[in-house]
């Protein structure tokens, strides 16, 4: 941004509303959004620049004051060419986080970035992270996932509440609030998840915990788990993916949910308009797994309505107000198209396969490698519910070393390490001025393991979240934030974490953990921080 810009900048506080908005549009040129983005992008910031313009005289006065050092002093800026030789100098995209990690430690906690079709400011930094969350507005913004957005368009596929905006997103979400984000209404799911944490037992002992049989790893048996979970409560249909034999077409959404997010890393991080030009693999590739996310989602959707609709009159909501059938109800809300309904269905049954299993998959390995936490998990979930004793929401309230562990795994090794938003109004981040229609990525997993926020921070230590210890500082609360954080915190958040809740509990009241392998698990990157190799553990029958 030029010293002119700057001195504009100063100027247009002053000014009415319509002058500040062409300001805000003018910054948006200066910042990492192509002019697609700016002009699509423009008339939802009106509502949220006369907010702006209307925010307290103390911001003002921060923003403003001759100590805030402008944006274009931000540190970090580079050659494209500079940026891709710096990843692979660091062992590439799979070893992302070791090029964060190196520019953190070089630049400090802000710094821009530009990868791919990612551009913006990154920050590490709790007291900059809370300014992010002030500085969201009224309809908060990620930064836009173009390939995704793209095939979306191509495809003739309408936005869920992942990739709207504005006043659709608004929409999506208001609709989406009650079944997965209101306590009582994830919970009336326990049942159901209790018997699919059931299921995983029992396989577990059938091919993981029988001496003398060949054991497998247990990647595989996590993602059909998450996924058989989610189809039982956004769908009501058991898929029998614990069985000894697994339906194809179920397997067929599994590789394509990982296929996704492989191929998403390539399209987002290395050239993307020259990519889909060339229909380069990666672009052909994610065309293929979304077609097979979408068709396999759109099928259970289908089957879904035409149970309920085989039950005349039968709402999706009962007498007391609470939904019993949570396809039916997006359809009764009025609220949505046929196509949003897919849309919402295939985000939420698509992103929760891979995350959540490899949020297991992470707890897991840190229990079998720290005995002493995992004891002390069994003698509080044995105190509740014995071994073969029936997991209830009342033991859930009462478990809490169980979430602190949790927690803990999701401070080590975070499955979703970075979130952005995109600013709807001016905020000082880390001593810069940034403007709004800026891109923030906010890089929770530098934060979780800085020893700035957290003592002994490569440790695992579960009684750091437990109330009972001295209280956790405002600040760290922002430093691990593996759903994110606001109204763009991950939807299936509560969901989520019922069923880590449930099975972890099963797993560690039925089994001693042990490892199977030299060494713990490392992380690499995949859009999203998996496993360096498989999980292989031993389970041990618990008497």
């Amino acid at each position: 941004m030029t010293s002119l810009t700057w001195y504009t900048l100063k100027i247009a506080t002053a000014m009415t509303s319509l002058r500040k908005s062409w300001l805000v549009f003018g910054q948006r040129l200066w910042t990492c959004q192509s002019p697609r983005q700016v002009l699509t992008s423009s008339v939802r910031m009106r509502t949220t620049v006369a907010q702006s313009v209307q925010g307290s005289s103390d911001r003002h006065n921060q923003i403003h004051d001759t100590k805030v050092k402008p944006f274009e002093d931000i540190p970090g800026q580079q050659s494209k060419l500079a940026t891709y030789i710096n990843i692979f100098r660091k062992g590439g995209l799979a070893r992302f986080d070791e090029y964060f990690t190196w520019r953190r430690n070089t630049l400090g906690p802000i710094w821009k970035e530009s990868i791919g079709v990612m551009s913006g400011v990154v920050v590490a930094d709790p007291s900059a992270t809370e300014a992010v969350v002030r500085a969201e507005g009224k309809y908060p913004r990620r930064m836009p996932m173009e390939p995704w957005l793209l095939y979306r368009k191509m495809g003739g596929y309408s936005l869920g509440v992942f990739l709207a905006e504005g006043e659709d997103w608004q929409r999506h979400r208001s609709v989406l609030l009650k079944p997965l984000l209101r306590p009582k209404e994830v919970a009336s799911h326990t049942d159901t998840l209790n018997e699919v944490s059931d299921d995983l037992i029992a396989k577990i002992r059938r091919v993981h915990a029988t001496p003398g049989k060949s054991s497998s790893t247990m990647d595989d048996e996590l993602a059909r788990w998450s996924m058989e979970g989610i189809a039982a409560t956004l769908f009501e249909r058991r898929l029998g993916l614990l069985a000894d034999s697994v339906d194809p077409t179920s397997e067929k959404f599994i590789k394509s949910v990982k296929d996704f997010f492989h191929y998403s890393e390539t399209l987002l991080y290395l050239p993307f308009k020259l990519q889909v030009k060339l229909n380069l693999p990666a672009w052909k590739g994610l065309r293929e797994a979304a077609r097979s996310l979408f068709e396999i989602t759109e099928f259970h959707v289908k089957e879904n309505i035409s149970d309920k609709t085989k039950s005349a009159g039968e709402s999706a909501v009962d007498s007391e107000g609470h939904i019993r059938h949570i396809i039916p109800y997006l359809y009764e809300s009025g609220k949505l198209s046929d196509g949003e309904v897919l849309a919402n269905a295939a985000e939420m049954f698509g992103a929760a396969v891979d995350t959540t299993s490899s949020t297991m998959v992470w707890i897991l390995d840190l229990l079998a490698w720290n005995r002493n936490v995992q004891e002390k998990l069994h003698e509080e979930i044995t105190g509740l519910a014995r071994k073969g004793e029936k997991i209830t929401q009342e033991h859930l309230k009462h478990l809490h070393y169980l979430k602190a562990v949790i927690r803990e795994s999701m401070r080590v090794y975070p499955v979703t390490p970075a979130f952005s938003r995109i600013l709807a109004s001016d905020a000082v981040l880390c001593g810069y001025h940034v403007p709004a229609g800026t891109a923030v990525i906010v890089h929770s997993g530098l934060m979780s393991r800085d020893p700035q926020y957290f003592e002994n921070p490569d440790q695992f230590i579960p009684e750091r979240w437990l109330r009972s210890d001295k209280p956790i500082p405002r600040l760290n609360q922002f430093a691990a934030l593996p759903f994110a954080t606001g109204p763009l915190q991950c939807i299936g958040r509560r969901l989520a974490e019922l069923e880590m809740h449930l099975c972890i509990a099963k797993i560690v009241q039925n089994f001693v953990l042990e490892p199977n392998s030299n060494q713990p698990l490392k992380p690499k990157m995949r859009l999203l921080q998996v496993c360096d190799k498989p999980l292989n553990l031993k389970f041990l029958e618990r008497t």
